[in-house]
């Protein structure tokens, strides 16, 4: 594996000058400066999320507000679960971090009915009261996404894309030039799915088949059957 992840990250290092990826990020982070008064930063843990909080934090503010969703063990495995609080703590170790559970994550029925996670994750964030909550949406992961716009008003809030016109090359230039840590799945992962389709998303969840969960019962076999 390593010889395979050396030539990835030697591409990525020089995809990060030949992209323009320094640019990108530094207007990425005037922008997020913006909304910082009033906002949040929502990390999920995965690449672009992380990627983003490093981006604020070394360019813009180090005192920044994060909100963290724990999906619970039916979901996210305990062992990636501790490693993102890890990561976000090293990359914005003056952060003030809020860490919300999802009450339903340690059952079987998270994992075949996500209807209740999308009502008590939105209700989690209207509860919180943040004006603005800084995402890491990248128009080019979806089209649903890239319709939405760099800022969306959501009413009881306001989604800001700081990272939103990033390719998924700018993004792991990023994360290989700067050590920006992300959990090891994802290194895992690549190697069947390819760089581009890798994501970091719950697992054994019917909800993200499509996006290479299939393969969850066969590299996280242990947690097929284990919530706890």
């Amino acid at each position: 594996m390593s010889s395979w992840l050396d030539k990835w990250r030697e591409y990525f290092l020089a995809w990060y000058d030949e992209g323009g990826v320094e640019e990108k990020a530094r207007e990425a982070a005037d922008f997020a400066c913006r909304y910082a008064d009033g906002g949040m930063v929502s990390v999920s843990g995965g690449k672009d999320s992380m990627t983003l909080l490093h981006i604020i934090v070394s360019m813009c503010r180090g005192d920044v507000e994060v909100f963290h969703w724990d999906h619970g063990p039916a979901l996210m495995p305990r062992e990636v679960e501790e490693e993102i609080l890890q990561h976000i703590m090293a990359v914005a170790p003056k952060a003030r971090l809020v860490v919300e559970t999802y009450s339903l994550g340690g059952s079987e029925k998270a994992r075949v009915d996500w209807r209740p996670w999308y009502r008590e994750f939105f209700s989690t964030l209207e509860t919180l009261g943040y004006k603005y909550h800084i995402l890491g949406v990248r128009a080019e992961e979806s089209s649903r996404r890239r319709a939405r716009g760099r800022v969306v008003d959501r009413g009881r809030w306001v989604e800001v894309h700081p990272i939103y016109h990033f390719t998924w090359r700018d993004v792991w230039a990023y994360v290989f030039r700067h050590g920006v840590p992300v959990p090891r799945v994802y290194y895992v992962y690549a190697q069947y799915v390819g760089w581009d389709r890798v994501r970091l998303t719950t697992f054994h969840d019917r909800e993200f088949e499509k996006y290479g969960n299939q393969i969850d019962a066969v590299l996280m076999w242990r947690e097929k059957n284990c919530k706890g």
